[in-house]
C-alpha cells in the first residue's frame, strides 16, 4: 500500500473537488442511517476544505517565489 501522494495525480484542487463530490454522494447513500450520512458528509467536507486551503497556500508560495529579488 502506498501512502505517499503523487504530485501530479493528487493535485489539491482535484482532490478538493473529489471530496466535495463524495460529500454530496454521502448525503444520498441509502446504506447508512441519516446520522451516519451527515457524519460522512461532514468528514468529506472537512477534507475538501483542507485540500482547498492547501491549494490556496501553494498559490501564495508560488506568488512569493515569483516576486523579483532586491
Amino acid at each position: 500500500m502506498r501512502n505517499q501522494l503523487d504530485i501530479f495525480k493528487d493535485d489539491p484542487v482535484r482532490m478538493a473537488k473529489a471530496n466535495r463530490d463524495a460529500a454530496d454522494h454521502a448525503l444520498t447513500d441509502k446504506q447508512f442511517t441519516e446520522s451516519e450520512r451527515q457524519e460522512r458528509a461532514a468528514y468529506y467536507t472537512r477534507e475538501a476544505e483542507r485540500w482547498e486551503f492547501s491549494a490556496a497556500l501553494g498559490g501564495q508560495q508560488i506568488k512569493r517565489a515569483e516576486e523579483p529579488r532586491a
